[in-house]
């Protein structure tokens, strides 16, 4: 019966392998003969549901039987088999969800899936999987790019297919290849799982272009069976359903438009062209003129290059002539403004990630740049606003504020004159620009960079611009028609436009002052338009130009809805749950000043159902330190912390009733390997690996509170059992890694000892402090569970490495102090003696005595910063420092935070540490000013602190 049972597997197989074969085959060749290249996807194969049940019957009975050579030579419908397996998962693991519906599959068989697909995509074309997935996860990329669209995503296409729907051009609809790149760009707001499946440009370029063929059209890019099962998921869910068929309208609208004008733009005049994402300048009087820029949101950089998206998400940014960083995300927001202390140098990068690799810097530098001097010209407006006019054009009658160097010198006119600017390196002069101007004020005018035009003006018209300076630069979004007026107090006979490599010849119309043109089809891109008029006898009387910036539609950051009253912010954007609640994440809320509004937190599992839902009221505007407070409490609910640790989702929601409504939503994040806990009823953790890695080179390491830098390896794929106190377990697989800390068990940590962990003796050396840090750095960047007790322990071994480190770097006098702070309870007792040890000379003393009388003034960590920069910089220029202004932070993290010294150049880490070990008044003094704002200061001081 066994072999009878064996022979009508083989058979089945055989069977589905050479029709799947002549399907396929014939398939390819209908692909070949397109345009562009379309690859075949495993999904279509076009099977009947009864007959795709018998193969998958098949395909399971030959796993149970081992999977011999004698099953395998009948490879194609393993391949449909996974396909099919990928299109329906939505668990956070392909492989145990793989396993788990079919019995007998072992990890060591793995390798088979990615062999087969080899041969498919040689032999019938099939698509080959790209993108940092696919070079991440080489096995699973397979059967989830011939999935086509997994379930758990195409919602998600639907609403991005109907956000871009705007932006829709019939180029694009031409090249399915440059439509998925322009909708990679516009994911980076979505879920991580979504931005993945979009790095396949191409595969998300040909699904999104046959699913905007419309409904019972056909498509070269799919079959038609594959197309229509995808639609119907899409339609199963009524929104879905409605973004669908609103981005398939607005396909079919484009298509029955001409072709679009969307060649290069030629540049018939001189002057500068503005680029996508240069810095918009304006002056503001506050008293005196305020210089600001508008920063671009840079969103879509970071589409185009995800490891500069990890950047900006990630780094503060330096703005040129700005006192003040630019906080991590705050490039990927639109709107953020800045101020400058001095004017931007236009030889140097106008913004640059403090953390920002060089290759990222030098994008930035090329891409955002302000425009060159050395004048820069603003027209004024009754708002008390000036507005750079990119174009340096002033205009007879209108009044503009002239900026430039201290060192050049005031144009020489009779109608400019000096005014109040905030800004060092410049001079700011009014101009008022009288309504006829003599040729030698013109010629000023020409000489300070400046153009003059009278007699003709351009305007846009119609729908209202999203920005318009007033004269040479107007910004529409896309799909909106750019309508111009020109108006000229001439008696011009036409008018000739001349846009990218197009003209047009327009008939003035007699006695009329003003003509009105539209241009439909213009790309998202910057285009410049040049006109010229002409008189009788086709005499040229004057010419004028203007700049036409087309933006795509700009969605929600961070990937709020965001209400009419309401804006809530994370910073990072799109923070992960982990982040949102481990305190890595701020969150701000701005509504009504006192107003009242409702606080909802909804947990998901990772099949998107509900865990917990809580409610809070809160009170408008929420600020990052009031956000603290609210995460805590929310934190130490029972029922948020018995979820929390299982679920895949968040949504946080503020809704306030005829005000309006925001939410933000969060997920664990596609992880290759993450943590999950399980706690029985005695309290006892057990842990588990979640691994969606390819496997076979998966590591695990625990590490014991109570010995926290002594790695103990375990298995990684059986569950662990966290003793009482908890402690550190990191996975690893190739590049991956994943750190937690345990929770631990209340009831038994209640019974022990205070836990006092044992730190290896250790050398005075900068490599051994250096190795002290990484270890701090492991633990407190581990994932914290729903238990403040595991938060506690976290804490005690961050101060147990900090102690570790004075010791070795204090010398004798101070490592007996800092033996005295493990008994103590409370630091402030021993501040006198901190003060006394921090040196014995004159100057040493002088030193600990000007930090002792400034602690209450350096409660905030910015004012720490400020003031210890203020106090030992005679000292860094005595050791050689002088020159690298960022020593005092470096020495506050050493002092308190010692795990933040890692991220800091290498060299540079070295060179500071022996020229510390050299001279230890250095750490002694940050010591005890971060010991002694930590004594004086509030809880939440103490965590947002050094």
């Amino acid at each position: 019966m066994a072999r009878r049972a064996a022979n009508n597997t083989v058979d089945l197989l055989r069977y589905f392998h050479e029709n799947l074969s002549a399907h396929f085959t014939a398939l390819h060749a209908a692909r070949n003969i397109l345009e562009l290249n379309s690859p075949v996807f495993a999904l279509e194969h076009n099977l009947p549901h009864d007959d795709l049940d018998n193969l998958k019957m098949a395909v399971r009975s030959a796993v149970q039987a081992g999977l011999g050579d004698h099953y395998r030579q009948w490879w194609l419908p393993f391949v449909v088999y996974a396909a099919e397996s990928g299109y329906d998962y939505v668990g956070p693991e392909y492989w145990r969800s793989f396993e788990e519906s079919t019995p007998g599959w072992h990890s060591d068989q793995r390798h088979w899936i990615k062999t087969w697909y080899r041969k498919f995509a040689d032999n019938y074309g099939g698509a080959v999987p790209s993108g940092a997935f696919a070079s991440n996860f080489t096995i699973i990329s397979w059967p989830i790019t011939h999935a086509v669209l997994p379930t758990y995503l195409q919602r998600q296409l639907a609403q991005l297919l109907f956000e871009f729907s705007g932006a829709l051009t019939s180029q694009l609809l031409d090249d399915p290849a440059a439509l998925g790149i322009r909708l990679a760009r516009r994911a980076s707001n979505y879920t991580e799982r979504f931005r993945i499946f979009c790095e396949n440009t191409n595969l998300v370029g040909q699904v999104a272009t046959a699913l905007l063929s419309g409904e019972n059209e056909p498509t070269p890019y799919l079959s038609e069976a594959t197309l229509t099962r995808i639609v119907n998921g899409l339609s199963r869910e009524q929104q879905s359903r409605h973004w669908l068929k609103t981005a398939q309208q607005s396909a079919s609208r484009v298509r029955d438009l001409l072709p679009d004008r969307a060649s290069p733009a030629v540049n018939r005049f001189s002057g500068p062209i503005p680029r996508e994402r240069d810095p918009r300048l304006f002056l503001r009087h506050e008293g005196k003129w305020n210089a600001y820029a508008e920063l671009p949101n840079l969103t879509a950089l970071g589409a185009d290059h995800p490891q500069i998206y990890r950047q900006l998400r990630i780094s503060r940014a330096t703005v040129s002539g700005s006192a003040r960083p630019v906080p991590p995300s705050g490039l990927l927001y639109p709107r953020q403004e800045v101020r400058f202390s001095s004017w931007p140098r236009t030889d140097q990068p106008f913004i640059q990630l403090n953390r920002g690799d060089e290759q990222t810097n030098q994008i930035l530098a090329n891409q955002c740049a302000i425009t060159y001097g050395p004048w820069w010209l603003f027209r004024r407006h009754r708002s008390g606003v000036a507005i750079e006019t990119k174009g340096k054009i002033v205009r007879p009658g209108h009044d503009y504020i002239l900026i430039g160097s201290d060192s050049l010198a005031k144009p020489n006119l009779p109608w400019i004159t000096e005014t109040n600017i905030e800004v060092q390196g410049v001079r700011a002069y009014e101009l008022t620009v009288p309504p006829q101007l003599r040729e030698d004020e013109s010629s000023a005018l020409l000489n300070a960079g400046l153009r003059v035009v009278s007699h003709v003006a351009i305007r846009p018209v119609g729908v209202v611009a999203s920005s318009w300076d007033g004269e040479g630069e107007v910004e529409l979004m896309a799909g909106e028609p750019a309508i111009l007026g020109i108006r000229s107090d001439l008696l011009p006979t036409r008018c000739c436009v001349l846009v990218n490599d197009s003209s047009y010849s327009l008939e003035w119309p007699p006695n009329e002052k003003e003509i009105f043109f539209a241009l439909d089809g213009l790309p998202v891109g910057t285009h410049e338009l040049n006109f010229i008029l002409f008189g009788n006898g086709n005499r040229q009387l004057t010419s004028g130009i203007i700049t036409i910036a087309i933006r795509e539609p700009e969605a929600h950051p961070e990937g709020a809805s965001t209400g009419e009253g309401i804006r809530l912010i994370a910073t990072p954007t799109r923070p992960t749950i982990s982040e949102l609640w481990d305190n890595r994440a701020m969150v701000t809320i701005d509504g009504p000043l006192g107003a009242k509004a409702e606080l909802r937190v909804a947990l998901e599992n990772e099949k998107g159902e509900l865990l917990i839902k809580l409610q809070r009221q809160i009170q408008l505007p929420i600020e990052k330190k009031k956000w603290q407070a609210i995460a805590k409490s929310i934190r130490a609910d029972k029922l948020f912390s018995s979820v929390y640790d299982t679920a895949e989702f968040c949504a946080l929601s503020v809704i306030r009733d005829g005000v309006g409504f925001a939410t933000l939503t969060c997920e664990r994040g596609f992880q290759p390997l993450r943590w999950s806990f399980n706690r029985n009823h005695d309290g006892q953790v057990t842990a588990k690996l979640v691994d969606r890695t390819d496997g076979g080179s998966t590591t695990f390491d625990f590490y014991d509170i109570e010995a926290p830098l002594v790695a103990v390896p375990k298995d990684p794929i059986m569950p662990f059992e966290a003793p009482p106190r908890g402690g550190l377990v990191i996975a690893k697989a190739g590049s991956f890694i994943a750190a937690a800390v345990l929770p631990t068990n209340p009831n038994t940590v209640f019974r022990l000892d205070p836990v006092r962990p044992i730190m290896p003796a250790m050398s005075r050396s900068a490599r051994d402090i250096l190795h002290l840090a990484e270890n701090h750095r492991r633990w407190t960047d581990a994932d914290l569970p729903a238990d403040p007790f595991a938060v506690y322990e976290q804490q005690i071994f961050g101060d147990a490495i900090a102690r570790t480190i004075g010791t070795l770097i204090g010398g004798r006098h101070w490592a007996a102090i800092e033996q005295k702070l493990t008994r103590a309870e409370e630091i402030v007792n021993h501040l006198d003696e901190m003060q006394d040890a921090v040196g014995i000379s004159t100057e040493h003393k002088a030193l600990a005595s000007a930090i002792a009388y400034s602690l209450y003034k350096w409660l905030k960590p910015e004012d720490l910063l400020i003031g210890f920069h203020e106090v030992i910089k005679p000292y860094l220029a005595s050791n050689g420092l002088i020159n690298r202004l960022s020593i005092p932070r470096f020495l506050l993290e050493l002092a308190g935070r010692p795990g933040g010294i890692t991220e800091w150049d290498a060299n540079d880490s070295d060179f500071i540490l022996n020229r510390v070990l050299q001279s230890p008044v250095l750490y002694r003094a940050a010591r005890f000013a971060v010991l002694g704002t930590r004594a004086l200061n509030d809880a939440e001081g103490v965590e947002r602190g050094f």
